[in-house]
């Protein structure tokens, strides 16, 4: 983990810095009214500025500026876990989204000392990230973050089974509300929603049979690293012709285009073809990862 924001890959603008200073200062000063209660041990910068992957951009197209602007992903880390609900978290965001030098959006999450440690120690790929390409803002130094531990093949099975259990039924939640937006005649919505589903599906393969997923939304690269896993995923988007190329485009954009611009359109009938394909990404899926899991919860020394 990195100790100091002057070890960034890409430097912070003085503003930038001017921003993370505050925010650190208003998440201090409210656990300083609350220590009777509450211990705040660790705040940890993370995500697109801890890897120097920031961006701050801006285009015009057809008479309308689009923008887009990275957040500040931040790890607050406590003796006793509090949840962002906590009256406490959302005492920490109110204070922040109220301040007017903060401008960068923010978004901060909570975690006790323990059930950060743990999840490091069983290797689970956001917190492991976390503590290895995180910037620490502030340390009390009573705690240390834990050293991903080995993992056993019954252990490897457990935790594959959790993962995919959670993407799997995110990937059917997507796709009863597509049902809905459908029938609704919400096609833009219904083609996000769409995304989201076969998103969830790539990522319950990749945390399955790689313990990893990339960061971002493409859908073409996640399709790639799924079939790199299996080659019966080439099958589920083809792309031999002109219009296949197309409608797997739309979807591609959907996950942004389709609720942000007004120029993104799709049929009816382009939305009933790519929901066959996504069911059959959801049917492959669900076999191929129960098979690996059944594997590797049977594997014995």
């Amino acid at each position: 983990m990195k100790t100091s924001l002057d070890q960034l890959p890409k430097p912070l603008p003085p503003a930038k810095l001017e921003e993370l200073a505050m925010i650190k200062q208003l998440i201090l000063e409210r656990f300083e009214k609350e220590n009777h209660d509450f211990k705040l041990e660790k705040i940890i910068l993370f995500g697109s500025y801890a890897r120097g992957k920031w961006v701050e951009d801006s285009y015009v197209q057809a008479g309308i500026t689009y923008e887009y602007k990275s957040d500040f992903d931040m790890l607050v880390v406590t003796q006793q876990g509090i949840s962002e609900s906590h009256w406490l978290a959302l005492c920490i965001d109110e204070n922040i989204d109220k301040h007017p030098a903060i401008r960068t959006e923010v978004n901060i999450i909570h975690h006790g000392i323990q059930f950060l440690n743990k999840k490091i120690e069983e290797n689970y790929y956001f917190f492991t990230d976390i503590a290895q390409e995180g910037v620490l803002l502030y340390d009390t130094g009573r705690y240390k973050l834990a050293t991903p531990g080995p993992m056993t093949p019954a252990a490897q099975g457990q935790k594959a089974q959790e993962e995919f259990t959670y993407w799997f039924e995110k990937a059917d939640e997507f796709l009863r509300h597509y049902g809905y937006a459908l029938k609704d005649n919400s096609y833009n919505i219904a083609a996000f929603l769409l995304h989201q589903a076969t998103e969830s599906c790539y990522t319950a393969i990749l945390l399955v049979f790689t313990d990893y997923k990339p960061r971002g939304h493409n859908l073409k690269r996640l399709s790639k690293q799924a079939a790199s896993i299996d080659a019966r995923f080439q099958a589920v988007f083809p792309l031999r012709n002109r219009r296949e190329k197309e409608l797997f485009q739309l979807l591609k954009k959907a996950c942004i285009d389709a609720r942000y611009k007004k120029d993104y359109t799709i049929t009816a009938e382009a939305l009933n073809y790519l929901s066959e394909r996504v069911l059959l990404l959801r049917k492959l899926t669900e076999k191929l990862c129960q098979e690996e899991i059944t594997r590797l919860k049977g594997i014995v020394f």
